[in-house]
């Protein structure tokens, strides 16, 4: 095991050159997780190219019915590849692969994470866009996308957005904090693995959201 991830960018590359005389389902899905294994060696080391590569191998092996057969498989190729295209500024193709987790995922907490990407894709496209309209309209809907998400979660906004809200939620904020040691709480590991979702979700979203909007998701993450 340990000489097959030393060389699993050898192994994947020269099974890999053989893919197409492979006929046995079993082998077509061995080497889909090799690549997927692969990639994931890649993303650790930051080589995001090499990454969306071996996953857009393992994704060519497979067809229409892996996607109900090896589903969980599946989900993480593709939601993996959205990821790596978006660190590989390929935004289009990120939100083409998007479109099909979010068409075809199982459940929702499946599709969280490609609604996370679309969000950054769409706030980067953004900045690419020289026409302000388009831009603008690219940009709320990145942060509409967050917030839809974020509701479905549990966590609701108002469309108040006034210095009296924020300041609402700041009294509430430190209301919650009152007596509190702060060092004490940031040394606490959360295990809780949906707050854990939301609280990313939530920074993605201000990330991308309107200057009015920001103080509100920052102060719900500290709270």
């Amino acid at each position: 095991k340990e000489d097959i991830e030393r060389l699993i960018f050898l192994i994947a590359d020269q099974l890999n050159r053989g893919k197409l005389s492979m006929k046995e389902e079993a082998e077509r899905i061995s080497l889909t997780e090799l690549n997927y294994r692969a990639a994931k060696k890649a993303i650790s080391s930051s080589m995001f190219s090499n990454a969306s590569h071996y996953l857009k191998e393992g994704i060519s092996l497979l067809d229409e019915t892996h996607r109900e057969t090896h589903h969980r498989l599946w989900i993480s190729l593709y939601v993996s590849y959205a990821e790596t295209e978006y660190c590989n500024g390929n935004f289009e193709s990120a939100i083409d692969t998007i479109s099909s987790i979010i068409t075809n995922a199982k459940s929702f907490s499946d599709k969280i994470p490609a609604y996370k990407t679309l969000c950054l894709c769409n706030s980067m496209v953004f900045l690419r866009t020289l026409n302000v309209d388009s831009g603008r309209r690219i940009y709320n809907d990145a942060t509409r996308i967050g917030l839809d998400v974020l509701r479905q979660l549990g966590e609701h906004f108002s469309t108040d957005q006034s210095t009296l809200s924020v300041m609402a939620e700041f009294s509430k904020t430190k209301t919650l904090l009152l007596g509190k040691d702060v060092d004490i709480l940031m040394s606490k590991v959360m295990n809780d693995k949906q707050m854990l979702v939301i609280m990313d979700l939530l920074e993605t979203t201000c990330m991308c959201c309107p200057r009015d909007m920001g103080p509100l998701l920052a102060l719900r993450i500290i709270q």
